[in-house]
């Protein structure tokens, strides 16, 4: 798959002419502000870095925010679960970008933070006059695979999960109130804390592949996803209702994966394959679970072409230049 450049919508930075119509007393030509929500995190704090880049000005929500040297960023101390704090947090700003979640397993833990939570924020934007929030969801929505190259409207969302369940409510809520979903692949990057060191983890455990690693993944730099981000919120209607996949347009095989860690002195590869069948039994023994083994043994490819192209966003580089940090 590959992607040509557009430029008929405007990238971070960049301001659209000037109009009549107006959105709280901003012409369309203003910047906005954009609240990032989860601002310290792996996604949030890249996408803080991206706005400020852009010039786009940014307050950074967090339960314990730090203090930054970004230009035109300013931090507010606010947690999902206090409305009253979200409310005050999100004073004078135009469009949220909510990356804030629970990734654990704890189901009441899934519904407080991710269900109520997402529902405290919207109704916070609603009072503030915000009529744009942008929800950063998983692409674990989807359950198990295999996925191979499905648009946003090709597969209806079956989660295997507690956790991707309650990220899956937190969708409706936000398309009912009007707002965006982007469902991101498997992100990499500086901190991240799941994907890379659990595909190493699944490897070195099962000590083979699966099906000579032949089974295709769709992946996105951390820094690519913060741009799409960034981008998507300046648009003028932070695409009202819509859905987007996030990922580099062209999928690896877990091979390349595990050949690009093991160049980084990060992996051992495997000297054997396995069928699926055969690494289910296999993985059982090691403690991998069926989950584990789709990661590795199933197809997970997407088609983000409507979020490239709704951005005005290129892509520049291969899917591995960037693999691993």
């Amino acid at each position: 798959m590959t992607m040509k450049a557009r430029t008929t919508r405007p990238l971070p930075g960049e301001t659209v002419p000037a109009s009549t119509a107006t959105d709280r007393g901003r012409t369309r030509s203003t910047p906005v502000r954009v609240a990032v929500v989860g601002a310290t995190g792996f996604i949030g704090s890249a996408t803080v870095t991206a706005l400020a880049s852009a010039g786009i000005p940014c307050t950074a929500v967090a339960r314990a925010p730090s203090r930054s040297d970004l230009p035109d960023v300013v931090s507010a101390r606010a947690d999902l679960t206090d409305p009253a704090s979200l409310e005050t947090a999100l004073t004078g700003v135009d469009v949220v970008i909510h990356a804030a979640s629970y990734t654990g397993t704890d189901p009441a833990h899934c519904a407080a933070v991710n269900v109520e939570g997402t529902e405290n924020l919207l109704a916070a934007a609603a009072r503030n006059g915000i009529g744009q929030v942008i929800y950063v969801s998983t692409i674990g929505v989807y359950g198990s695979g295999p996925h191979s190259g499905i648009g946003e409207f090709d597969a209806t969302p079956a989660p295997v999960s507690t956790l991707s369940a309650s990220r899956l409510a937190a969708e409706h809520r936000v398309l009912e109130r009007g707002g965006c979903v982007v469902r991101p692949t498997f992100v990499h990057g500086p901190g991240d804390r799941w994907f890379v060191p659990g595909l190493i983890r699944i490897l070195e455990a099962l000590e083979a592949w699966v099906d000579e690693g032949r089974s295709r993944i769709s992946i996105i730099a951390v820094h690519d996803l913060a741009r799409l981000l960034a981008a998507l919120a300046t648009q003028p209607s932070a695409r009202s209702g819509d859905v987007f996949h996030a990922c580099h347009p062209d999928p690896v095989t877990v091979r390349e994966l595990g050949e690009a860690l093991a160049n980084a002195g990060r992996l051992r590869l495997p000297a054997t394959s396995l069928t699926f069948d055969e690494a289910t039994t296999a993985g059982a023994r090691h403690g991998l679970t069926d989950r584990h083994l789709d990661l590795i043994g199933r197809d997970h490819w997407y088609d983000p072409a409507r979020l490239w192209t709704a951005t005005g966003s290129t892509v520049g580089h291969g899917p591995l230049d960037h693999f691993p940090v």
